[in-house]
């Protein structure tokens, strides 16, 4: 089966995106043929799968500049209620895209068997959309988040209306849907007819095993915990800083010889509030973001890794950050509200509070600090969390689920 894939970033770009589509693709071993955005236009690195165009028939890369930029660009999505989100700023290329595509089709040295569209931009499904409409081929749409429900894109009514159109109109067409949680086909599809749903499913991302390096631990090191990733919006340390003011004010012991890194941005704002500036010098420490390589060797190399999330009732992101933490083998502590990335920690065996509470925090903090330190004391080198759980998300693993999936298009095509 020969396919041809839309995604705006793949490897080299050195977005979470990027990588997580570039590896699935990577892994699926099949013909596959991509139409992304223009790669000397997007943050590079070589360090995720640099020989992935290898994998590849061919990559028909598409330039695309925005029509407005820096204060002008801010200015319009400040004012214009569907500029740059009904879906994204990326619509633009559509019509490009499909134009390039339309042309290196016609030298009619590769048909492709189907179509596979991965959103983020979601603007990458409008243009599986007219390939579907152009040639009637299969479609798999891929959604690493969701799209007219995510609590990040409601702040314009109107867009939301738009985005709620299109969005129904993807999923309409599409003949498969992917999505990374059980959780977010439950809130996406519960909108629309009990048949399309029965086109979603739920493949989530997968991590590389191999790809972590054998740097051990210093059993002599202070206890290393680390987040790595961005804090953005509400996603916010602030919880952290506050459980951990907590434990120094009732049980400063706990902490000693207790280090924590922020692998990451962390706007200033953040680094402002009560709770951090009462953290003694050395307890916390933010350190710039680093290469993908490099962020998975300081996975390993940590003691604990943290997860934060936004507070909120339920939430359906699963962040390909935890599904890289999984390939670590470290003890995992999540500060996350009840939701996809909560339940996966629980199966794996780790701990998790809800970022509403920080005495929940606290508590629980205090509670794995003992656990790693009993590790540490016991010699134990093995990795950590349930091996069928961490099994499931593997590369490999995953990418047999996803032709899986591929296969069952082949079997509707040769039925109908």
């Amino acid at each position: 089966m020969k396919l041809l894939a839309v995604s705006y970033v793949l490897p080299p770009n050195l977005y979470s995106q990027a990588i997580q589509i570039g590896r699935l693709l990577y892994h699926a071993r099949l013909p596959i043929a991509a139409v992304t955005g223009q790669v000397e236009a997007l943050a590079n690195g070589l360090d995720a799968y640099p020989d992935f165009d290898s994998r590849l028939l061919f990559r028909l890369p598409v330039a695309y500049r925005a029509p407005l930029s820096g204060l002008w660009h801010r200015i319009a999505a400040n004012l214009l209620p569907f500029y740059a989100r009904a879906p994204d700023e990326f619509l633009g290329w559509v019509p490009l895209a499909e134009r390039a595509v339309v042309e290196r089709l016609a030298q009619g040295d590769f048909a492709a068997d189907a179509l596979l569209s991965f959103g983020e931009p979601m603007s990458d499904h409008l243009l599986g959309l007219r390939l579907k409409r152009r040639y009637g081929l299969p479609w798999v749409a891929h959604f690493s988040d969701p799209w007219a429900d995510n609590p990040f894109r409601r702040r314009f009514f109107l867009a939301n209306i738009r985005n709620r159109q299109l969005e129904r109109e993807v999923v309409a067409a599409a003949d498969r849907i992917i999505f990374t949680s059980q959780e977010t086909v439950d809130l996406v599809m519960a909108k629309y007819p009990a048949a399309w749903r029965e086109k979603a499913r739920v493949l989530p991302h997968g991590f590389e095993p191999d790809a972590y390096g054998d740097s051990p631990r210093d059993p002599d090191a202070p206890l290393l915990i680390r987040y790595l990733g961005n804090f953005y919006g509400h996603r916010s340390p602030q919880p952290l800083f506050e459980a951990l003011a907590a434990i120094l004010r009732e049980r400063p012991d706990e902490l000693c010889g207790v280090r924590i890194e922020l692998v990451g941005g962390v706007p200033p704002r953040m680094l402002k509030s009560a709770a951090y500036r009462s953290l003694p010098d050395g307890l916390v420490t933010v350190v710039p973001t680093v290469d993908y390589s490099a962020s998975l060797a300081l996975m390993k190399q940590a003691d604990l890794l943290l997860v934060i999330d936004a507070p909120d009732d339920l939430s359906v992101f699963l962040p390909g950050k935890l599904v890289d933490y999984l390939g670590a083998g470290v003890p995992i502590f999540g500060i996350v509200p009840p939701g996809a990335s909560a339940q996966l920690i629980a199966k794996l065996g780790g701990v998790v509070a809800n970022p509403r509470r920080p005495a929940e925090i606290a508590e629980s903090l205090q509670q794995v600090l003992h656990t790693i330190r009993e590790r540490r004391a016991a010699g134990i080198t093995s990795a950590w969390g349930d091996p069928q759980v961490r099994a499931a998300y593997s590369a490999d693993a995953v990418a047999e689920r996803f032709r899986s999936i591929l296969g069952e298009l082949a079997g509707s095509a040769a039925d109908g």
